[in-house]
């Protein structure tokens, strides 16, 4: 065997990022402690995001909300962004981040769902739509999603979930999925992000439907995004930064999330949100991130090895 196979996979799930487009703000317009949300994730931010993940070799997956709270889609635009910066956005992203991530959509708007036969949108967001689908109406609607993913130039191999998106039908979400990959890539074998499952030993990524040749696997986060309270805090000092990366890994590498999911037999997955990271323009959590994933490395290199969705849906197929 492999001395490489015997290292546990730990991985990064990046959340609610687009092009440009601050999505939580749809959401909630303004942080706890009174400041506007700014309205853009300016494109240098991406890049100093790809720095840390090309400085460190972490891998997981980046999720591209497609149409960013329905305002316009990556691909023809959103109103008040450059179309031109759009796509230099996708191209930083594809380039740089392509060969440490899988991208997916999350999944078509991560705000109020679209009526695919009349462009319009339904009073309730895609969560609450959802729970009321079966894969008739469920495939057509992710494949739509990656369809305009695969337009912008990305290879999406994986469907990431906004909230509970599925959920209550996740049988028939798991067969959505296969479907609409099967339509828009070709593709029989995949992977999606829907479940939190901390606290709980020995998680890992299972198979979650197998299809003839097909197999689809859910990869369940274990590791929460700690890097969320940064952006309702001007705090940005150097011990609050310590702090932060405390709850996922400690300096000595002997408590976090992280370090107990690894000795209760689970993968540590993390999840997080980009803007956990931009953490309202002072860039507080990506900070915390580069010094938590310095952390691993330090500490755990000899027991962990940064793994992307696919890498570990293969493990699970194997």
């Amino acid at each position: 065997m492999n001395p490489v196979s015997l290292k546990t996979p730990i991985s990064l799930l990046v959340d609610d990022s687009a092009p440009l487009a601050h999505v939580y703000k749809a959401h909630a317009p303004a942080t706890k402690d009174g400041r506007p949300l700014l309205d853009t994730v300016p494109n240098a931010f991406l890049e100093k995001f790809c720095g840390i993940v090309e400085r460190h070799g972490v891998k997981g997956k980046f999720t591209v909300v497609p149409m960013p709270a329905g305002l316009g889609d990556i691909v023809n635009g959103i109103p008040g962004y450059d179309l031109r910066e759009i796509r230099a956005w996708i191209e930083t992203a594809n380039r740089r981040l392509g060969p440490f991530f899988d991208f997916s959509p999350e999944v078509l708007t991560h705000a109020r769902a679209l009526d695919l036969r009349t462009g319009q949108f339904h009073a309730e967001n895609e969560m609450h739509w959802s729970f009321k689908q079966d894969r008739n109406t469920l495939a057509p609607y992710i494949a739509h999603a990656l369809r305009l993913l695969k337009d912008a130039g990305l290879d999406a191999n994986g469907v990431t979930s906004p909230w509970s998106f599925g959920m209550r039908v996740e049988d028939e979400y798991a067969a959505a999925i296969m479907e609409a990959q099967r339509q828009v890539y070709g593709r029989n074998r995949s992977w999606y992000f829907l479940h939190v499952k901390r606290g709980q030993p020995g998680v890992k990524p299972a198979i979650a439907r197998m299809d003839g040749a097909g197999a689809l696997v859910s990869i369940p986060a274990t590791v929460g995004d700690h890097y969320w309270k940064t952006i309702d805090t001007t705090r940005a000092d150097g011990a609050y930064v310590s702090s932060i990366a405390d709850a996922f890994i400690t300096g000595d590498g002997t408590r976090g999330e992280i370090v107990d999911v690894l000795d209760s037999g689970g993968w540590p997955v993390i999840v997080t949100h980009w803007q956990s990271l931009f953490s309202n323009g002072l860039e507080t959590g990506l900070r915390a991130l580069e010094t938590t994933v310095r952390r691993v490395e330090e500490n755990l290199g000899c027991r962990v090895e940064w793994k992307t969705c696919m890498e570990m849906a293969g493990l699970v197929y194997e």
